[in-house]
Protein backbone atom coordinates (compact mmCIF):
# COMPACT_ATOMS: atom_id res chain seq x y z
CA UNK A 1 0.00 0.00 0.00
CA UNK A 2 1.47 3.73 -0.84
CA UNK A 3 0.33 6.61 0.98
CA UNK A 4 1.41 10.34 0.43
CA UNK A 5 4.97 10.83 0.98
CA UNK A 6 3.65 13.37 3.64
CA UNK A 7 2.72 10.20 5.58
CA UNK A 8 6.27 8.57 5.31
CA UNK A 9 5.86 6.34 2.48
CA UNK A 10 6.76 6.85 -1.09
CA UNK A 11 4.97 6.51 -3.64
CA UNK A 12 5.60 3.46 -6.41
CA UNK A 13 8.21 4.36 -9.24
CA UNK A 14 6.63 5.54 -12.85
CA UNK A 15 7.81 3.48 -15.41
CA UNK A 16 10.18 5.47 -18.17
CA UNK A 17 7.81 7.07 -20.63
CA UNK A 18 7.71 5.28 -23.76
CA UNK A 19 7.89 7.18 -27.11
CA UNK A 20 4.18 7.06 -28.55
CA UNK A 21 4.71 4.64 -32.12
CA UNK A 22 2.64 5.78 -35.36
CA UNK A 23 0.52 2.70 -35.86
CA UNK A 24 1.32 1.79 -39.94
CA UNK A 25 -1.27 0.24 -42.73
CA UNK A 26 -0.08 -1.61 -45.87
CA UNK A 27 -0.23 -0.03 -49.41
CA UNK A 28 -0.39 -2.01 -52.34
CA UNK A 29 1.64 -0.26 -55.42
CA UNK A 30 2.11 -2.25 -58.52
CA UNK A 31 4.89 -4.54 -58.56
CA UNK A 32 6.97 -2.96 -61.09
CA UNK A 33 6.71 0.32 -59.35
CA UNK A 34 8.24 -0.92 -56.39
CA UNK A 35 10.82 -2.45 -58.43
CA UNK A 36 11.85 1.39 -59.88
CA UNK A 37 11.52 2.56 -56.17
CA UNK A 38 13.92 -0.12 -55.38
CA UNK A 39 16.58 0.71 -58.04
CA UNK A 40 16.19 4.68 -57.01
CA UNK A 41 17.06 3.45 -53.25
CA UNK A 42 20.40 1.66 -54.28
CA UNK A 43 22.88 3.71 -52.99
CA UNK A 44 20.50 6.76 -51.88
CA UNK A 45 21.00 6.85 -48.68
CA UNK A 46 17.48 5.82 -47.79
CA UNK A 47 17.39 2.31 -45.72
CA UNK A 48 14.21 0.65 -47.66
CA UNK A 49 11.78 1.82 -50.49
CA UNK A 50 9.39 2.15 -47.25
CA UNK A 51 11.80 4.78 -46.26
CA UNK A 52 11.96 6.37 -49.64
CA UNK A 53 8.25 6.43 -50.14
CA UNK A 54 7.57 7.80 -47.18
CA UNK A 55 9.69 10.54 -47.45
CA UNK A 56 8.13 11.62 -51.06
CA UNK A 57 4.32 11.12 -49.62
CA UNK A 58 5.51 13.63 -46.83
CA UNK A 59 7.39 15.99 -49.33
CA UNK A 60 4.36 16.24 -51.47
CA UNK A 61 1.30 16.05 -48.56
CA UNK A 62 3.61 19.36 -47.37
CA UNK A 63 3.41 21.09 -50.88
CA UNK A 64 -0.23 20.01 -50.90
CA UNK A 65 -1.00 21.63 -48.10
CA UNK A 66 0.73 24.93 -48.91
CA UNK A 67 -0.90 24.97 -51.74
CA UNK A 68 -4.57 23.65 -51.48
CA UNK A 69 -6.53 24.02 -54.79
CA UNK A 70 -10.02 23.39 -55.94
CA UNK A 71 -10.55 20.69 -58.71
CA UNK A 72 -12.51 21.50 -61.77
CA UNK A 73 -16.26 20.04 -62.27
CA UNK A 74 -14.43 18.22 -65.01
CA UNK A 75 -11.82 17.11 -63.22
CA UNK A 76 -14.01 15.26 -60.75
CA UNK A 77 -16.21 13.82 -63.42
CA UNK A 78 -13.29 12.17 -64.59
CA UNK A 79 -11.99 10.88 -61.52
CA UNK A 80 -15.19 9.31 -60.47
CA UNK A 81 -15.80 7.96 -64.04
CA UNK A 82 -12.31 6.37 -63.70
CA UNK A 83 -13.41 4.93 -60.20
CA UNK A 84 -16.29 3.63 -61.71
CA UNK A 85 -14.76 2.01 -64.42
CA UNK A 86 -12.27 0.55 -62.05
CA UNK A 87 -15.62 -0.77 -59.85
CA UNK A 88 -15.28 1.25 -56.89
CA UNK A 89 -17.99 3.17 -57.69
Amino acid sequence: MFLAPSQGLRTPPQPPARPVRESKVTVKIPRPLYRRVQQVVEGSGFNSPTDFIVYVLRDLMGEAEEHPREFTQQELDDVKRKLKNLGYL
